[in-house]
């Protein structure tokens, strides 16, 4: 018979850690601290509207998401490729024009730089849908700024387009994430789509708790030690098991059996605005590439991208400012309305502040970034093993890909035993 595991978080890779070794035969237990599943991926319905606890997106190339995930059943609802961007003198759109032929003519002339930056772009889209993603990942590292230098972009291009953009995905406002990410992404983005299930982020892991043995989750229940094979909880309970993964955030918890790990992260803050008139019609996000931006990175209207997020003749906006502000709720939506103003005007009036989410764990800060583990990685000792995006890098994916490499490795090592 094979041994017991039980695993610690039930976030997007203790899950998929969870589906792996349950295929393979093994009888699995998840603990989890919280009510409900999903780690960072949350959906809350708050009067009426789906809330994402903090704007998150799917991306469909993502490998291990295609391999695991039914996206029919998710039925996602895909973003327009493309941008809408603010800047000084007004805004602007930018797309690809052979994924949205629509945009050609607003691209072309689009004041985002220079006729060759724009040639350039699609080029860098084919030479990284001719990489493959391990080749990505062993490239010497630099910065994303330098490397998008490297790649011959003007400096306009880049403060008007990809630093704004890629500020949203990396959660920091100056490019200095590795680049290995930064090609990773424009490849996923370049080969399929931004995409959210029409329900939520949240019907990701509900869709992958189906996998599992039904009541093989015990939520409300914290962790505070192990010892040996006996996992000890906040209230006193002991839980004995074969093997132990612990699959939570990198957090002082799991430092004390991974010595070592990387505890930096990068934090966002998430305000949601109810209204009755959409500041955009389309399913885009809208990007600050102001020189004077203080605290609004993009903002996106999610009733635009799914319907079912804001009930019906009402909009919801989502607005995503990087880091954690010492603002009350009143004092962050006056800000907001105040740098928007420009661009949006007399409508802001009518928005409605429905919730601020303030994330001070949304991605792992790693300085090396990667796309594979080792059992020095995973393997703390005997009976007890980690996995998450933290040993990797910051993504659904690498989530995905660690749990179900540690999977792999549990079963490989169970075998020799």
């Amino acid at each position: 018979m094979k041994p017991t595991i039980t695993i610690i978080g039930a976030g997007i890779s203790g899950l998929t850690a969870a589906i792996h070794l349950h295929r393979k035969g093994f009888g699995v237990k998840i603990i989890e601290a919280t009510d409900r599943a999903g780690g960072r991926i949350k959906t809350d319905t708050v009067n009426g509207f789906l809330l994402d606890r903090g704007f998150q997106v799917l991306l469909t190339s993502y490998p291990e998401a295609k391999e695991l995930l039914n996206y029919e059943s998710l039925n996602l609802k895909r973003f327009l490729p493309g941008a809408t961007v603010l800047y000084e003198e007004g805004k602007f759109e930018i797309a690809d024009p052979f994924r949205r032929p629509s945009a050609l003519l607003a691209t072309a002339f689009a004041p985002v730089g220079s006729l060759k930056d724009k040639v350039n772009t699609f080029f860098l889209k084919q030479k990284l849908l001719s990489k493959s993603i391990e080749t990505i990942f062993e490239q010497k590292q630099q910065s994303s700024h330098e490397q998008l230098r490297g790649y011959g972009f003007s400096q306009k291009m880049i403060n008007r387009f990809y630093k704004p953009f890629f500020s949203g995905i990396f959660l920091e406002d100056n490019l200095t994430t590795p680049n290995r990410m930064f090609d990773f992404v424009m490849k996923m983005f370049s080969d399929g789509d931004a995409a959210v299930p029409a329900l939520g982020m949240e019907e990701i892991p509900k869709q992958l708790l189906k996998h599992l043995p039904e009541n093989c989750i015990q939520y409300n229940t914290k962790v505070t030690s192990i010892e040996g094979n006996t996992i000890i909880t906040e209230s006193g309970e002991k839980i004995i098991s074969d093997t132990i993964l612990i699959a939570t955030e990198a957090n002082p918890f799991i430092a004390k059996y991974k010595p070592g790990v990387t505890l930096s992260r990068r934090s966002v803050t998430n305000v949601y605005f109810e209204a009755e008139e959409a500041p955009s019609k389309k399913a885009v996000v809208i990007l600050n590439a102001l020189n004077t931006k203080e605290i609004v990175n993009n903002l996106t209207v999610m009733s635009n991208v799914s319907s079912q997020y804001a009930p019906k003749g009402k909009v919801l906006v989502s607005v995503s400012c990087n880091g954690i502000f010492d603002l009350s709720d009143q004092e962050l939506t006056h800000k907001i309305k105040t740098e928007l103003q420009p661009w949006f005007g007399q409508q802001l009036t009518q928005w409605q502040h429905i919730k601020t989410y303030k994330i001070e764990y949304a991605l792992p800060k790693l300085k090396e970034l990667k796309d594979t583990i080792t059992i020095a990685d995973v393997k703390l000792n005997d009976n007890l093993y980690c996995c998450g995006d933290h040993l990797m890098n910051g993504s659904i994916n690498a989530a995905m890909k660690s749990g179900r490499l540690v999977a792999s490795i549990i079963a490989e090592e169970s075998s020799k035993k």
